[in-house]
């Protein structure tokens, strides 16, 4: 009977992996199938390819947030993105893109203007801003005008829109300018009240991420720094706009006794307020903006000739040659961006593994004769970043000058990273420094005590037993604070030896403070003010190298990735106009911000439980 049992089983079994086998294999075959339906579809409506005539104006509609280097999108994530979340789908715009497009646009005959088109332009650092802002300086050199034109403009998007030769806005429209801010919320009460024991061990005066744990509000030493390097910031943005339109810096965004007595001489007209401020030259509605263009333009209906951005920048030859395609030698480019997490990481975040990999490729490389590190991270894992640090040293003793490029923020660890280098490029307003160190976890005990719990046994030695439901003993307290303190002393040691500085010099620049670029130049932090092709020339110049080829180094994506990819967004489009999906904005954006929270727990994961993280870096 046994045997009968067994022999049944195992029929049953088979019957069972045969039916998963062939329902895998029918759902397979209905997705390319699919695909191949969608490819051919668009095949046959595939429009021509997209040309301009003469006296065409390109119009820089920029839609989505500036990056240095865009995420890499699983391409069932982005389908499925686009049909369940249509509305929070933030596309991701490379700066050397934007920069590529403009420069070109300067050189091409057919193209007579610049429209800047910024509606849909996110949030951006002003370092980044500037990056694109250096493009437009330089255009205007040529005579070609630009012109801005929206129905609102954020600060982000005025900054670049104050370039233009005319700014026009629409009479029910405004112009948006809250200046530079710092804040976040402090759960020290609600810690007490809930019975949580929290735990903090840090280094440095000024590390002040972990205060919200710890205060119910920012500590003098934390408001002293902060205001420090805002203020820098707003200085830069007042004193470029104000040259920009030719006005003074203190009336591009006046104290509030005096900006309500303006409001008030033109009855709360927010339009009518930056046209007599000077912020705008012209009130038009869309209609009028349109004909005002082509006039402008010289056109002779009321449209003009106009190609936008994407279909511009599809026509240009591409800056960066991929590695193993380039025909001469030249300088690597690495950018690395985010958070600094321990392992394998995908672009958009800053992996220890993955990015020490692409660093020893660059190394073995016999074409990469000088390398690039572009660096935009607030920090993160103390191990990762002494992982990556540990392959840059092996990058400069094979020969090869390492130049690291800050972007908008090289802070913490990304400051970790960066002092190997030979050479330290930073823009003005890049925020860096944050040489700091802490540790942090709540334990429950008092929680559970309170709730009729208690945890309770017996161990071995000293170091059983360590829970989030027990109480920290005080030797473990101890030997954790020892660690920190350990940790940012092996911090002033990597800085010293990297700038060439003693111990007690760094520290006195250190304790967790954060310095703009132009304060890091003048203490010694950098060692020059740039951005990335200043430092591509640099590295360049060192490796001696008269006409270098650009050479991307980053992690190769599938051919797999690379044939779906192509469809995907088409996919996504096709399925949305088909079932008409109207998804609730609302609780997409709900479950979008609780997922995004949730993920950030993920990246508390150094093996030493030690993070170089700078999250007061953030500006709100």
């Amino acid at each position: 009977m046994r045997k009968l049992f067994s022999i049944l089983g195992f029929i049953l079994s088979k019957i069972g992996s045969t039916i998963t086998f062939t329902r895998n294999l029918i759902l397979n075959l209905f997705f390319i199938s699919l695909i191949a339906i969608i490819f051919l579809a668009l095949q046959q409506q595939q429009e021509k390819p997209v040309t301009y005539a003469d006296n065409t104006a390109l119009v820089l509609n920029l839609n989505g947030v500036l990056v240095d280097q865009p995420k890499l999108v699983d391409p069932f994530d982005q389908v499925m993105g686009e049909i369940i979340d249509s509305k929070n789908v933030v596309n991701e715009i490379a700066i050397s893109d934007v920069v590529s497009v403009i420069r070109n646009a300067k050189t091409d005959n057919s193209i007579s203007a610049l429209i800047l088109d910024l509606a849909q332009l996110k949030p951006a650092s002003l370092t980044k801003l500037t990056d694109i802002a250096d493009a437009l300086a330089e255009f205007k050199k040529t005579n070609k005008p630009i012109y801005a034109y929206g129905d609102y403009f954020s600060q982000e998007q005025y900054f670049l829109a104050s370039f233009a030769d005319e700014i026009l806005l629409n009479p029910a429209g405004g112009v948006l300018l809250q200046g530079y801010g710092s804040y976040t919320l402090y759960f020290k009460d609600a810690i007490d009240k809930l019975n949580l024991s929290s735990h903090v061990f840090r280094v440095g005066t000024y590390k002040s991420f972990v205060e919200p744990f710890t205060r119910n509000g920012m500590s003098a030493q934390s408001k002293e720094a902060k205001l420090n390097w805002l203020n820098q910031l707003w200085s830069n943005y007042t004193a470029t706009v104000a040259s920009n339109r030719a006005i003074n810096a203190k009336d591009v965004a006046p104290k509030a006794d005096e900006f309500i007595q303006k409001l008030q001489a033109v009855n709360g007209n927010i339009a009518q307020y930056a046209l007599q401020q000077k912020l705008v030259d012209k009130l038009l509605t869309r209609e009028q903006m349109s004909r005002y263009l082509a006039k402008k333009l010289h056109s002779e209906s009321d449209q003009y000739e106009k190609v936008e951005f994407l279909d511009y920048l599809a026509l240009q030859p591409t800056e960066f040659e991929e590695q193993g395609f380039a025909n001469k030698p030249g300088v690597g480019i690495i950018f690395a961006n985010g958070q600094i997490l321990d392992g394998n990481q995908p672009p958009g975040t800053i992996g220890g593994k993955s990015l020490s990999k692409l660093l020893l490729q660059a190394k073995d490389d016999k074409q990469i004769k000088a390398l690039v590190l572009r660096i935009d991270s607030p920090g993160g894992s103390a191990f990762a970043s002494e992982q990556i640090r540990t392959a840059l040293l092996e990058v400069k003793q094979a020969g090869k000058p390492v130049i690291v490029s800050m972007g908008s923020v090289a802070a913490s660890g990304g400051y970790w990273i960066a002092s190997a280098a030979d050479e330290i490029w930073a823009k003005p307003t890049t925020i860096t420094g944050s040489i700091g160190i802490f540790g942090m976890f709540a334990t429950t005990e008092k929680l559970l005590a309170k709730l009729g719990i208690y945890s309770d046994g017996v161990g071995t030695t000293d170091y059983t037993g360590l829970s989030v439901n027990r109480e920290l003993p005080e030797h473990m307290a101890k030997i954790i604070q020892m660690t920190v303190e350990n940790g940012y002393s092996n911090f002033l040691n990597v800085v010293a030896e990297g700038r060439d500085m003693t111990t007690a010099q760094v520290n006195d620049i250190a304790q967790g403070r954060v310095w703009t670029g132009s304060d890091a130049l003048r203490l010694g932090l950098v060692d020059n003010l740039g951005n990335l092709d200043d430092a591509i020339a640099s590295a360049s110049e060192k490796a001696n190298l008269a006409d270098a080829s650009l050479i991307l180094i980053q992690t190769p994506r599938s051919e797999r990735d690379r044939f779906v990819s192509m469809f995907t967004q088409s996919i996504a489009t096709q399925v949305l106009t088909q079932l008409n999906i109207s998804p609730d904005g609302h609780v997409a954006t709900w479950l979008a911000t609780i997922s995004q929270q949730a993920a950030q727990l993920n990246n508390y994961s150094d093996p030493q439980g030690l993070y170089v993280q700078c999250l007061v870096c953030e500006i709100k």
